[in-house]
């Protein structure tokens, strides 16, 4: 595979995530089924929503209290939904170091202020990075973007900003959709499934 640039979701790609746990802590707080929680918040769009940047914080806490129907205080919730996220291993932070002494990394990932927050949080105290935006050479998120994968725009957005051609580019994301959608334009993909990481994707690679 040829390419002359490196792009890779967030989630499952560099760090690990359980999306079920926001559910499960969601009804924890409020003492309703996770099943229902999950049903209600897939039913609103909720991620879509608050991932295209349609809901400041605030709001999005306020539609997270009248989606599950529950008072809600604004710890409970980002509480809740930051359950999913787990820990960043340190081999993939080495790694992205090594590959951008050839190439351009790039982040590409469909979240929101809250998640990122937390994220930069645990980067923080986990390995004295402060900030994603120091690990790549550019974060492109979809709430600040307006954008969200598996749309296409969002990749040609991307290319665009750097000069870059979809061949010229291999993509790593750990959802089948985005990946498909992110082929279809001409972009060289690589589907990463769990528990299986990127180092073991990457070890031919670079």
């Amino acid at each position: 595979m040829k390419f002359k640039a490196v792009i890779f979701d967030f989630g499952n790609v560099i760090i690990n995530i359980d999306v079920p746990l926001i559910y499960q802590k969601f009804a924890q707080f409020t003492s309703k089924p996770a099943e229902y929680i999950e049903k209600k918040i897939i039913e609103d769009q909720i991620f879509r929503r608050y991932e295209t940047g349609q809901f400041t914080d605030e709001e999005f806490r306020e539609v997270i209290r009248q989606t599950v129907g529950f008072p809600l205080s604004d710890y409970e919730v980002d509480t809740a939904w930051n359950a999913l996220l787990l820990d960043i291993p340190k081999d993939r932070i080495e790694l992205i170091k090594k590959i951008r002494q050839k190439y351009p990394v790039f982040l590409l990932s469909n979240t929101n202020n809250i998640h990122i927050e937390a994220s930069n949080q645990y980067l923080k105290k986990a390995h004295d990075i402060e900030h994603l935006n120091i690990l790549f050479d550019k974060t492109y998120l979809s709430y600040e973007m307006g954008l969200w994968k598996p749309d296409t725009a969002i990749y040609h957005e991307v290319l665009k900003l750097n000069n870059l051609k979809p061949n010229e580019v291999i993509f790593f994301d750990d959802n089948h959709h985005n990946i498909e959608s992110a082929k279809s334009i001409g972009m060289q993909t690589i589907l990463v499934e769990p528990p299986t990481s990127i180092i073991e994707y990457c070890k031919n690679l670079f």
